[in-house]
Parts: C-alpha cells; sequence; structure tokens
C-alpha cells in the first residue's frame, strides 16, 4: 500500500481511516502496515479510533517501534488470523472457548469480556463473562478452564485446564 502515510519529523501524520479498514479486510495473517508515523500517538485522527476497534475485533495487534531515522515512532499495524466464525447454532460457551483457543494458537492475551463479545457476536460483556463462568464449572468437560487474575493493569489468564496451555500474561 504505497503512500498509505507520508513520513515527516515535524507532526503525526497518519493514514485514512477506509485505508485501515480495507487493509485489513483485504491483509494476509502476518502482513504488517505503518498507519501512522510521528512523536505521539494520532490519538486525534480516525484512524487511531479505526484501529482501536480493529484491535477489539481481533483482527490486527498493534505496536510502534522507534523510527530507523530515531525521529519518532511507526505505528504499524498487524494482521491477525481471523477471530471465530460465529455460528446460529453454536453456543456462548463454544464461541468463547474457540476464541481462546485462538488466543493460544497466536500468543495472545485473554481479551476483555466486551472485546470477547464483539469477537464471538454476542450481544454485550455480560453474555462474555457469563460463558467464561460456565466454562469454569466442572460440567465443562474438555472446554473447562481456570482465570487467572493479575489485577486492573494486567489482562487476566485463562488456562485450558484439560491440556495445560494458558494464555500470555501481559499488561494494557
Amino acid at each position: 500500500m504505497g503512500g498509505l502515510v507520508a513520513h515527516s519529523g515535524i507532526a503525526t501524520l497518519a493514514a485514512s481511516e477506509a485505508a485501515l479498514r480495507a487493509w485489513a479486510f483485504e491483509a494476509q495473517p502476518g502482513a504488517r502496515v505503518v498507519f501512522a508515523t510521528g512523536q505521539e500517538p494520532p490519538r486525534d485522527q480516525p484512524v487511531w479510533t479505526a484501529a482501536r476497534r480493529l484491535v477489539d475485533m481481533g483482527l490486527i495487534r498493534t505496536f510502534h517501534p522507534r523510527r530507523a531515522d530515531g525521529k519518532g515512532f511507526d505505528y504499524v499495524a498487524q494482521r491477525l488470523p481471523s477471530p471465530v466464525a460465529i455460528h446460529d447454532n453454536a453456543s456462548r460457551e463454544a464461541r468463547v472457548f474457540a476464541e481462546i483457543e485462538r488466543c493460544l494458537s497466536i500468543g495472545e492475551p485473554l481479551p476483555t469480556d466486551r472485546q470477547l463479545a464483539l469477537r464471538c457476536g454476542l450481544r454485550h460483556a455480560d453474555e462474555a463473562s457469563y460463558a467464561l463462568r460456565k466454562l469454569r464449572a466442572r460440567t465443562a468437560g474438555d472446554r473447562r478452564i481456570a482465570i487467572i487474575n493479575h489485577g486492573p493493569t494486567e489482562h487476566r489468564q485463562a488456562i485450558v485446564l484439560s491440556t495445560g496451555r494458558m494464555t500470555i500474561r501481559k499488561g494494557f
């Protein structure tokens, strides 16, 4: 996507919101694009809001390495494998467990309840929270999980009890 971002040492320049969304829906998993560059994140630009929404949907992750010339940062989006395919007949618990498995496979932390609801096609965060509680019950069988809460500044961790696999620990 040549010309997506113009580089300058003076201000933060950002791609358009439409360009980032189009890229996110067409890119292959692992693909990366610089969606902004500058000394500060472009929080006042629509592309920043779009990037945050795409992160919440589980389509991209973002990071900001220092530019090679040392003048600010490149704000990069990396395409992730698509979130859970939503099937009308799949239970809440099946959808949430599938998303936990996806997070395990790509090394992503356990999403918030709001993010889980968005990614799994649930109406609100309470449904995701309820699904997590059901997955902690003995009746969950091979889908049984345990949750470790590290406090308000870090993501929770999920452990799939049948395999011992654990989502990564990461701060916000």
